[in-house]
């Protein structure tokens, strides 16, 4: 089997391939069009969330298994890749741990002032602390989403003694997690201190947080998003924040990356990090074990 591997990923997990049974080539940041031109008869291909696969390079190539080393799959033409007959696989449970510690991160860097605190100490402004901080402990937190990443943000809020109300539409979430609970999305986004997005990219959730939903904030609130950042009205966040109607919103994902809106970086109440919450070397590990695991499976009768 010819297993082309496009991105640059942990390979931790091949060990765990029966490699007599591979032609294995790694070629880091290779263009999708020297793919189809170089590997288009190739079996199997491993890639990042980075890379983009829709309906023009699918039906120029031949593989049967479409590998991400990523939870979501909004990067893969997925109905095309159904009817083709190509199999996707993604690493749906290897970052769960990283995405919840990366939003408690932007709650505290948020809330404790983190980075402003940092620029004053290293411009000599130890003794200068005319600055709002926090603490985390009685506030409301209400997380849009409440799967494997948003429960796991649930059980690390209620650590720090924060009152936490949750978001879902799958009856069976609600289910498993009987502890917490659950409001409308209306009630949260009008009456939480702080609301974390955590729902998958899809046709039915582009823009689920509209511009109408994000009317319904209050002015003291703290916006998070570490999902998707289409799943938000993002040009209506940005105005919001522009015109101070909501207090701090943190941000790892946008919507047109790695070219995102130069507004947000002119702001001075929002924290920016660049789509790394589900990215540590821990995950990454996770990720390609579980990746190149499934590969095993689905190729073993091959």
């Amino acid at each position: 089997m010819k297993l082309l591997i496009a991105d640059e990923i942990d390979t931790a997990g091949m060990k765990n391939l029966p490699l007599h049974r591979y032609q294995i080539k790694s070629k880091f940041g290779i263009s999708n069009s020297e793919i189809i031109n170089s590997y288009k008869d190739y079996d199997v291909l491993v890639i990042r969330s980075i890379r983009k696969i829709d309906r023009s390079f699918l039906e120029k190539v031949s593989f049967k298994i479409i590998a991400t080393c990523s939870k979501g799959t909004d990067h893969i033409d997925t109905e095309y890749s159904k009817k083709k007959g190509i199999t996707i696989l993604n690493a749906d449970d290897s970052n769960n741990i990283s995405a919840a510690e990366h939003t408690l991160e932007l709650i505290l860097a948020i809330e404790k002032k983190i980075l402003l605190s940092d620029s004053l100490v290293r411009r000599g402004k130890f003794g200068f602390y005319d600055f709002e901080r926090n603490e985390l402990y009685g506030k409301k937190i209400g997380i849009i989403g409440f799967g494997k990443v948003g429960s796991r943000v649930g059980n690390l809020c209620r650590a720090f003694g924060m009152n936490v109300v949750a978001n879902d539409t799958d009856k069976n979430v609600k289910n498993k997690n009987t502890n917490f609970i659950f409001k409308s999305l209306n009630y949260i986004l009008k009456n939480c201190d702080i609301i974390s997005i955590h729902i998958p990219l899809s046709k039915n959730n582009f823009h689920f947080i509209s511009k109408e939903k994000l009317k319904l904030l209050n002015a003291n609130s703290v916006f998070l998003n570490t999902s998707r950042g289409d799943v938000v009205d993002e040009k209506h966040l940005l105005k919001m924040l522009q015109q101070k109607r909501i207090k701090f919103a943190g941000l790892d994902v946008f919507s047109n990356e790695p070219l995102i809106n130069k507004g947000f970086a002119a702001l001075n109440n929002v924290v920016l990090t660049n789509h790394i919450a589900g990215k540590t070397l821990q995950s990454r590990r996770k990720i390609s074990e579980n990746i190149f695991n499934q590969i095993k499976i689905e190729t073993e009768n091959w």
